[in-house]
């Protein structure tokens, strides 16, 4: 009877193409480095079985195969400084995203004030809600700066609080932005990129574990 592994072995694939090291853990792991034009992917592989299934993943993408080598002891000494890829900051994710909300909710008023009939549907929407237009004013103002907070916010908070501040003023603009909802095709487009972008706001920071706070 064949003995069973007990441990797993190097090895370093390279191929023809680029690949983002936000594909490490489609590849089991493994390193991704990639320069001109080739990319090296390193790291323990389990077994036989496990390098044929990277491989195959590797046909399945359409990447040419360079070549396929086993690390020897030595070499893995050598290249225990690598770093390894970076994923992406949770904190810079949530703030890049209120950026790009800010930016189409700006984009909207922009392009609502060339509308003709704007200050007449204003006035009627103050009617209809009972408010003042300096009041309807007001509220826009607060809820543009409070976007503008959490761009700031999303960077600065500790992990618990920033979490539940994102979620609560995700839904609390979605909210917004659809209960002031005009049938313009610009407003109904700008509205829909920025509820999808605070829909990925509440998603990731519902996500967030404490592991990846700093």
């Amino acid at each position: 009877m064949k003995p069973t592994e007990t441990s797993s072995t190097n090895y370093e694939i390279r191929v023809v193409g680029s690949l983002p090291p936000q594909w490490m853990d489609w590849f089991d792991g493994l390193v991704i480095n990639t320069e001109n034009g080739e990319t090296l992917l390193r790291g323990p592989v389990a077994d036989q079985a496990a390098l044929f299934g990277l491989l195959k993943k590797i046909r399945d993408l359409g990447l040419p195969l360079v070549s396929v080598r086993q690390i020897t002891s030595q070499e893995k000494k050598m290249n225990t400084n690598v770093p390894p890829a970076k994923k992406l900051d949770t904190k810079v994710l949530l703030s890049t995203l209120w950026v790009v909300v800010m930016i189409n909710m700006l984009k909207a008023d922009i392009l609502s004030g060339f509308i003709p009939a704007m200050a007449e549907e204003l006035a009627r929407t103050s009617v209809s809600v009972g408010a003042s237009i300096p009041q309807l004013m007001l509220f826009g103002a607060i809820m543009g700066q409070l976007g503008i907070a959490m761009i700031i916010l999303s960077r600065v908070l500790k992990y618990e609080i920033n979490r539940w501040v994102n979620i609560v003023v995700g839904i609390v603009n979605i909210a917004y932005i659809w209960g002031g909802m005009t049938t313009y095709p610009h407003y109904i487009v700008i509205a829909t990129v920025e509820t999808l972008c605070l829909l990925l706001i509440v998603w990731f920071a519902w996500k967030w574990r404490n592991i990846e706070a700093r």
